[in-house]
């Protein structure tokens, strides 16, 4: 005979065991319903007198005109995505992560086309492959992801907050996230655009003819720029400064240009020496520093190592690229061609300075043992026309510099070699067996006096002309398609917002654009302290409602 589990048991019995087992589930239901309802709706009080964990009027008014139309309805065609790539109770535990996880937090309560969502990358790194630079990138947990649509950003938890010495002394992420937001949800996507003029023959992706030969070629690296997030347009450099001129203003390369591209001129970019004299002249190549030198994009230069560029070169100059003349082969780092010249399609060598620009685009790549391949053909070689330094400071500005990185390098056999133009003979120039640069970067950081912001542009040069060709950037033996994006999406990333309304001060503090903290001083676990969570409180209930509905039972059991 079965034994049931009511069997013999009065029917008093019988209903306060059925309520007990009621009471507990609902119990445990209502802990974990209170624990979700803390967290996700930002249930607490914010005691911090830095006001850490409140969002402040000027951020939510700047989100609404990103989340909203001007009729104060949802714009439907702006949804984004907040990924915490850690479960929450590791987001919660880690100073870093947990007050920018609450804003998230509190901007999707307040937005519906704002979702906020945690994948743990230790367990499932597969979940956020799609925004990885390239197939080696290492996306860690204390990394927040930014996505809207395709566009996406990509920053640690550690950059919401400033340091000095590792020592926090304020809170940044307000106007960190919506500078972030600003950026990905622009109605105008930003733009690469190559340089079309005439005159200088280069060679660029034509958008009203992508079936030339020459836009076939370039197929690839145009794929490349719309996997970025960047529309690809042209422009001429000598028509922007003749509607300029013809319109009475001052000319200047298209607000909406976030990276320009002049892809292996075969001329020279000549100036009208007539007009140097005249205070409204602009040339092209004072319209293309200008552009470098307000921070508003990034330029990417190619240039066959045989071709003399005057002009051009002496404004490169200025950015630390002295080009060579000269070819360079390496007949013990390369790849054999079709054409049986030994040593000129070479095997770049990566920069593993960790301090570097290009480290830290492709840092993963060095750090493996036998790292992917990038292959640069028919190179010639670049140096820094700083001298001895590469660090060059901008006299008569406020903490303005300019620095000189190598992007890649030959080994250190590498040769020079000079070539008949004529004969299609080379001859060996008997120099110095040298580890030389073929690809390089200069960055120049602006540091604004009154709001302590930073601005940054970038000048990418290859002296090769073939740096982009498909050959390179199609063949998925090589690392070029993977090193590539990462340069161009880390030169030419829009970290801020080019509306002058949203501000360092304006979006934080009164405090060069952060929440000062009280106590520069503060530890890590001393700011959790300084918060009270209402659903602590609440969930503190829970165990004790248990004890006393335990007590009742047992009470009505003996003595009723």
């Amino acid at each position: 005979m079965k034994n049931k589990l009511f069997s013999g048991k009065s029917t008093r019995t019988k209903i306060f065991t059925v309520i007990t087992a009621v009471m507990l589930i609902f119990l445990i239901a209502l802990n974990f319903g209170l624990s979700y309802f803390g967290i996700y709706d930002t249930a607490f009080i914010d005691l911090t007198p830095e006001g850490i964990y409140t969002l402040r009027s000027v951020m939510t008014d700047t989100c609404d005109k990103i989340f909203y139309g001007e009729d104060g309805r949802v714009n439907e065609d702006v949804n984004v995505t907040i990924t915490f790539c850690a479960d929450p109770d590791k987001l919660i535990e880690n100073l870093y992560t947990r007050v920018v996880y609450y804003m998230s937090i509190a901007l999707a309560k307040r937005y519906p086309n704002l979702k906020v969502q945690t994948v743990n990358v230790t367990y499932n790194p597969t979940a956020v492959s799609m925004y990885k630079t390239t197939s080696l990138t290492e996306i860690k947990p204390n990394d927040v992801i930014i996505s809207c649509g395709q566009r996406y950003r990509i920053t640690a938890a550690e950059t919401f907050w400033r340091m000095n010495s590792g020592t926090i002394y304020s809170y940044d992420g307000e106007y960190k996230m919506a500078s972030l937001l600003l950026s990905l949800t622009l109605v105008n996507r930003p733009a690469a655009y190559f340089v079309t003029d005439e005159d200088l023959r280069p060679d660029y992706y034509d958008v009203n003819n992508t079936e030339s030969e020459m836009s076939k070629s370039l197929g690839h690296f145009a794929d490349l720029l719309g996997e970025c997030g960047f529309e690809i347009k042209n422009l001429s450099l000598s028509k922007i400064i003749e509607d300029a001129n013809a319109a009475g203003q001052t000319p200047k390369i298209y607000d909406d240009c976030v990276l320009l591209i002049l892809n292996n001129p075969k001329a020279d970019l000549s100036a009208d020496e007539d007009k140097f004299g005249s205070f409204s002249y602009v040339s092209r190549t004072e319209l293309i520093d200008r552009y470098l030198t307000e921070g508003k994009g990034s330029v990417v230069f190619t240039k066959d190592y045989g071709i003399s560029l005057p002009n051009l070169e002496a404004l490169l100059s200025e950015w630390g690229m002295s080009f060579s003349n000269t070819q360079v082969l390496d007949s013990e780092n390369c790849i054999e061609t079709e054409d049986g010249r030994q040593g000129s399609s070479i095997v770049g060598v990566y920069n593993s300075d960790e301090d570097s620009y290009a480290y830290s685009m492709y840092g993963d790549y060095v750090k493996l043992t036998s790292a992917p391949r990038v292959i640069v053909g028919n190179t010639g070689h670049i140096e820094c026309s700083y001298g001895d330094s590469v660090t060059l400071n901008e006299s008569g500005t406020h903490k303005t510099y300019k620095v000189f990185a190598p992007f890649l390098f030959t080994s250190e056999k590498s040769q020079e070699y000079s070539k008949n133009t004529s004969t299609g003979e080379y001859t060996d120039l008997a120099g110095k067996e040298k580890q030389r640069t073929i690809a390089a970067i200069c960055g120049r950081q602006y540091l604004d006096a009154i709001t302590g912001n930073y601005t940054n542009s970038y000048l990418f040069c290859a002296a090769s002309a073939d740096f982009f060709s498909g050959e390179l950037l199609g063949n998925a033996t090589y690392a070029n398609y993977d090193v590539t994006k990462a340069m161009i999406q880390s030169i030419a990333r829009l970290d801020t917002h080019p509306s002058m309304e949203l501000g360092g001060t304006s979006v934080n503090s009164d405090y060069l654009g952060g929440k000062q903290l009280v106590s520069t001083t503060i530890a890590n676990d001393a700011l959790a302290n300084h918060t009270r969570i209402i659903y602590a409180v609440i969930i503190a209930l829970v165990p004790t409602a248990i004890a006393v509905a335990g007590a009742v039972v047992c009470i009505k059991r003996k003595f009723l």
